[in-house]
């Protein structure tokens, strides 16, 4: 066996060390973490979506009825959509019977009672000079936007996330809304009026939801891994050289 020269051996020592260094970074990497606290691999394939939030708006058919003085008009509706954001009942009427546009004008309820037992009530008397009146309520931040990033493996579970919470609330989907109109009719002679049954109204119902969608943020590769065994398998290459070098 060929003896080493003393600065062969050094040479060798020092390869030995180089490498036993690059293995050791190795086997003591630790992964990053993200936001939440999760190890994100490098090289795990995964890719990061924005969710985008657009407001849209839908309807119910309106409702034409009439109210009585001696019994109020009752329904029930429901919006079948989720992320529900808000939904809006506006009562519109003319008082079709006073006196000199003045005497005997009605007064109106509007009275909701949501899917959570809440009432919402607002009442309103005929205007003087055009005989009309209107009632809005407006029943607001029902959902709220969810979170506005998604971490995926591919387009087809984005799209399955994007069906689950925080992404997805499910909120009055479906559920009753209770409708109460009820008329109070104006006083002409110590409230007698027999001539004034009650009144007609129309009521249209609106609603905003939220539409979620995805947009692709940025579609990782395996970069992170192939660079470390890159470098594992360029200092083992470089061992190799100097063993070479100290026994020629």
């Amino acid at each position: 066996m060929m003896k080493l020269r003393r600065n062969d051996q050094l040479i060798i020592i020092i390869g030995v060390v180089l490498f036993a260094i690059a293995i050791i970074a190795i086997a003591l990497y630790q992964p990053p973490l993200d936001d939440r606290g999760l190890i994100t691999m490098p090289g795990s394939g995964m890719k990061t979506y924005e969710v985008e939030w657009e407001v849209e708006e839908g309807s119910l058919s309106s409702i034409s009825e009439f109210t009585s003085k001696k019994e109020a008009y009752e329904t029930t509706v429901s919006v079948n959509k989720a992320n529900l954001k808000s939904i809006t009942f506006n009562l519109t009427w003319v008082d079709d019977k006073t006196v000199l546009g003045r005497l005997g004008r009605d007064t109106l309820t509007l009275e909701i009672t949501d899917p959570d037992g809440d009432v919402h009530e607002e009442s309103m008397q005929s205007e003087v000079k055009t005989k009309e009146g209107q009632i809005e309520i407006t029943l607001e931040d029902i959902v709220k936007c969810g979170s506005d990033m998604l971490e995926a493996e591919n387009d087809v579970q984005a799209e399955e996330m994007l069906m689950e919470s925080p992404y997805y609330d499910d909120k009055w989907k479906g559920e009753d809304f209770e409708i109460r109109v009820i008329v109070n009719v104006g006083e002409i002679l110590g409230n007698l009026r027999p001539r004034d049954k009650g009144n007609s109204f129309d009521l249209e119902i609106t609603y905003e939801y939220y539409d979620t969608s995805l947009l692709l943020l940025d579609d990782t590769k395996d970069t992170g891994a192939q660079e470390t065994a890159d470098d594992a398998e360029d200092n083992a290459y470089k061992f190799a050289n100097i063993v070479y070098m100290a026994r020629t």
